[in-house]
């Protein structure tokens, strides 16, 4: 998400980190605001300190890092996996740092928010995206080890560029061709008022959901 920069900025801004933290990256959105972390990926890509991980088992020594961070990256994740990414999120952190992370909040505040949302609604219902809570991410913090957890709701009016949309637009024509020739029409309900929506009014993102949590 290029046109999301300013966010992510915030986001890294929010998290108070120190300038020489050992910081581990979740996901590794943020490989260009912050080119000191180590990025931990699921497929290789070619990001400089990128290393691919299995999230259930991260690949590094107990209490290495100064803060974990992880911008939307969960919002991919499964609510069943988190009780696992978090435990061990725990484990590599040292004593008393810090770990952000700022999910979507499905709750849409204007028509073209909405359109984000039907789309959203798309990829969750083939398995491309998760939606979370607020107390069920709390509940796996505090199992997990976390305190002093705080959340912050994040207000968004960060548009989503035409190009975008024509991207948005392709893939759900794709995946309701697919669905057709599995004889299913699920998607192209949802498909057809995003374009509605979309066309109407445009695309803006979702508001969001930033926690830290203290190891």
């Amino acid at each position: 998400m290029p046109y999301a920069s300013k966010d992510r900025q915030e986001f890294i801004k929010r998290s108070n980190l120190s300038p020489d933290a050992r910081i581990l990256d979740l996901g590794g959105m943020l490989s260009e605001e912050l080119t000191g972390a180590v990025f931990g990926i699921t497929s290789k890509r070619p990001i400089s300190n990128a290393v691919l991980i299995r999230p259930l088992l991260l690949p590094f020594k107990n209490s290495v890092f100064n803060a974990v961070i992880s911008y939307h990256y969960f919002d991919m994740v499964s609510s069943g996996k988190l009780d696992f990414i978090f435990e061990e999120t725990a484990r590599v952190l040292e004593k008393d740092a810090n770990f952000s992370f700022m999910i979507m909040n499905w709750t849409a505040n204007n028509e073209e928010q909405k359109a984000n949302l039907l789309f959203n609604e798309v990829l969750k219902s083939i398995g491309a995206l998760y939606q979370h809570d607020f107390e069920g991410i709390s509940m796996k913090l505090n199992k997990a080890g976390f305190t002093q957890i705080t959340v912050e709701s994040i207000k968004r009016d960060i548009a989503v560029p035409h190009e975008f949309v024509d991207e948005h637009l392709l893939m759900l024509g794709n995946l309701v061709k697919i669905e057709k020739t599995q004889g299913r029409e699920g998607l192209k309900a949802l498909s057809k008022q995003y374009f509605h929506k979309v066309k109407e009014h445009g695309e803006t993102m979702l508001p969001a959901i930033h926690f830290i949590a203290k190891k």
